[in-house]
């Protein structure tokens, strides 16, 4: 996605799908929101406290209501 395309998650709820090359990722089906995006990475806050990033085209997840 374009970061504009990016952009509009924001303030969105996510689900973690996969987390394919972070040494530590979240589990798998955690939730969180993402509080910003840019150059092709979605910062998540998730809600088991973590802070971490999603990189778009590699980490896989889907947009919750």
């Amino acid at each position: 996605m374009t970061d504009e395309q990016l952009s509009r998650l924001e303030g969105k709820r996510v689900r973690l799908i996969e987390m394919k090359d972070d040494p530590y990722p979240v589990p798998s089906g955690t939730e969180g929101t993402v509080y910003h995006t840019g150059g092709g990475v979605i910062n998540v806050e998730w809600d088991n406290g973590r802070d971490l990033g999603l990189v778009d085209g590699v980490d896989r997840y889907t947009v919750i209501n």
